[in-house]
């Protein structure tokens, strides 16, 4: 990777209808080859249609993809939890990880907004709850059961 700097996004959406096993494989087949392909590197958690993702990479690569992936047509409520520059990798070993994660879990994630919840979505977040929120995905990262 060249000396430009790193960057992170974390998002969420909800899944247009539940996605089934063999479409979350494909996903994640489409996904890491492209990721490789431009030097992206993340985590993809699944729960009951709700997803929240964390990419990595150069700030060019990253906010194309969250570009392209606001359009995609397989989701919708795509919220940007988390936006800004990282020192290092925490997801080098995966062009995108991926784990199902039990729904009362997802919902205790630092960040995120419930989308039956207009509430939730008035909560300002600094730049320490970002970077706070990008550390507990980071956690993920140090698990054996993420499939990658």
């Amino acid at each position: 990777m060249s000396a430009q700097t790193l960057h992170h996004l974390v998002y969420q959406s909800v899944a247009t209808t539940p996605m089934t096993e063999p479409e979350l494989e494909a996903l994640l087949i489409q996904s890491r080859a492209w990721n490789e392909a431009h030097g992206l590197t993340g985590l993809l958690l699944y729960s009951n249609g709700n997803i929240m993702q964390v990419l990595e990479g150069t700030q060019e690569e990253v906010h194309y993809i969250f570009q392209r992936i606001e359009h995609d047509q397989r989701h919708f409520g795509v919220t940007k939890l988390s936006d800004g520059p990282i020192q290092g990798r925490n997801f080098s070993q995966w062009f995108m990880g991926f784990q199902v994660v039990n729904p009362e879990a997802f919902r205790q994630l630092a960040g995120y907004q419930d989308p039956e919840n207009p509430a939730t979505h008035l909560a300002t977040y600094s730049e320490n709850d970002n970077l706070s929120l990008y550390g507990l995905l980071s956690s993920f990262s140090q698990q054996d059961e993420i499939y990658r």
